[in-house]
């Protein structure tokens, strides 16, 4: 059990295999299985979290620090943008981890996430608080700045937003990088 508790991505395959190497015994997988949920714990999906690290922590919060006094005239003036992908083929895969119930928070039984493409369809949209727009599909990731530009305008023109509007988007590292800043 030490070994599923220092390591609760371990499978059972690879379990017996270390015992087998350590101890010259061999043990059936499901064995191996059985034991472990004997002693409470159960094999399920790893629950995926975005990284964040201490800097990135303070920086959310003092931009929600900032933004939790503005009166509704400010609202009414931002567009918020996001983008998610769509795998074409397959998908990115699934972790189990052995864990015992209400631990499924716990830092181990966690799979950090890192936000980069590849493999599928991008598409971006946008909303303000007069409602949704425009729904972008991207080729290449966020690279063709002209398609984004003009897609915001229509959309702000739309939405009923003036030209002086205000484009919020996540702190994804590609969107700060030199060559995409709008």
């Amino acid at each position: 059990m030490h070994k599923i508790r220092k390591n609760p991505r371990l499978s059972a395959v690879k379990l017996t295999t270390e015992l087998e190497k350590r101890f010259a015994i061999k043990v059936n997988p499901e064995t191996a299985r059985r034991v472990t949920r004997s002693y409470g714990y159960n094999s399920r999906v790893s629950r995926r979290k975005c990284f964040v690290n201490e800097r990135t922590r303070e920086v959310r919060l003092n931009f929600a620090k900032s933004m939790v006094d503005k009166d509704i005239s400010f609202w009414e003036s931002i567009i918020f943008v996001d983008e998610s992908k769509f795998n074409i083929f397959g998908s990115d895969g699934r972790i189990s981890v052995w864990r015992k119930p209400n631990e499924e928070l716990n830092p181990k039984n966690l799979l950090p996430t890192v936000k980069h493409g590849g493999g599928g369809i991008m598409v971006c949209g946008c909303f303000a608080t007069s409602g949704m727009e425009n729904l972008v599909s991207l080729k290449i990731i966020w690279t063709n700045i002209s398609i984004l530009k003009e897609n915001l305008k229509i959309s702000a023109h739309k939405l009923g937003i003036q030209n002086t509007f205000k484009l919020y988007q996540d702190n994804d590292p590609k969107h700060t990088a030199l060559n995409v800043r709008l």
